[in-house]
């Protein structure tokens, strides 16, 4: 993993970025959780892909936008929870892997 990417994945950074994609494919018990964000009129969308899922709750969802992201290394791979007012999602996973990693110009004024 990238030293930038390791820096946004810590549990604070993920919180700074708008969550806008979840994807929980119950045959290959994957889970893919894409993030975006915007430093001035720079903008960059990342994807974690996580193997193995299991133990996973689900409860309400909201629009895409800031969550509490929380990841957590244990010796039995990985923790993830996010939540939002009203929603939670909680799974745990064997690894995760960063497939995608995109930049991109913003127009002015956008934010």
């Amino acid at each position: 993993m990238h030293a930038e990417l390791a820096a946004l994945t810590t549990p604070s950074a993920l919180s700074d970025h708008d969550l806008f994609y979840v994807h929980l494919d119950e045959r290959q018990r994957s889970a893919t959780l894409g993030f975006t964000g915007q430093e001035g009129h720079e903008g960059f969308e990342f994807f974690l892909a996580f193997t193995d899922v299991r133990n996973v709750s689900v409860r309400g969802w909201g629009p895409p936008g800031r969550k509490d992201v929380r990841l957590e290394r244990t010796e039995n791979g990985i923790t993830v929870s996010v939540a939002a007012q009203g929603s939670s999602l909680n799974f745990e996973a064997a690894d995760m892997t960063t497939p995608r990693t995109r930049s991109f110009r913003t127009a002015p004024g956008s934010s």
